[in-house]
């Protein structure tokens, strides 16, 4: 009597989950697929809420808008909603305006904590050698950490695209690599005069701390990494 007790006792003990707890293959695997495709429709909803509220590719919408190097991006006028989704999509900490005065950019740049800075070049120019230096120097500020600059002018031509290659220049990059980068549109923005000041530039740079031709507005001119 006893052993019968203990045998009962351990019957009414035991879990009742089945043999060694396993659900059938044929289970696992209907469960596997669910799990598999619920991810992925959480993944694809992600996406579309994250299109909807960044829109679409913030710098190639702007006029002449695109990435020229790391650090450095240039285009057309921003607006407002441009300023905020490139701040978002492309770290932007800071704002060059080549182009006219705007009031209502310096209260968006200041409203989303973005640096600001305007040099006015006159259309169909390139920036004068102390306007590169103000402009490496903030570039220098702005572009730690992986973030970068939004250079522009009014409508995304010469100007942005002549300051570009000189800042390219001015931080070490030899002509041959900085023009690689220059598509047949942006070539054909350049006025002679912004071509002009570009060669005066290499050649000054190539000549550091020698003797160099007094007529050359960018004689003193000195790689300035950034």
């Amino acid at each position: 009597m006893p052993e019968a007790r203990v045998l009962q006792l351990s019957q009414l003990t035991r879990p009742a989950v089945g043999v060694g707890g396993l659900l059938p293959r044929k289970v696992l695997v209907r469960r596997s697929v669910f799990a598999f495709v619920l991810l992925l429709l959480l993944g694809l909803a992600k996406h579309v809420v994250a299109s909807r509220e960044i829109g679409p590719n913030p710098l190639s919408a702007l006029p002449g808008g695109r990435s020229v190097n790391v650090g450095l991006d240039i285009g057309g006028a921003p607006t407002d909603y441009d300023l905020q989704t490139l701040a978002e999509s492309y770290q932007v900490d800071g704002d060059i305006n080549l182009g006219g005065a705007s009031v209502a950019e310096q209260v968006t740049t200041a409203s989303l904590h973005l640096a600001y800075l305007r040099l006015a070049v006159t259309a169909g120019d390139a920036p004068t050698m102390v306007q590169l230096n103000v402009m490496a120097e903030f570039l220098r500020s702005h572009t730690s950490q992986s973030r970068s600059v939004y250079l522009h002018d009014d409508v995304g031509g010469g100007r942005a695209v002549a300051t570009a290659e000189m800042l390219l220049l001015l931080r070490g990059e030899s002509w041959s690599a900085v023009s690689k980068g220059v598509t047949v549109a942006e070539q054909r923005s350049l006025t002679a005069s912004q071509l002009r000041s570009i060669q005066q530039l290499i050649k000054a740079l190539s000549h550091q701390g020698l003797h160099s031709s007094a007529s050359n507005p960018y004689t003193a001119a000195q790689v300035e990494p950034w």
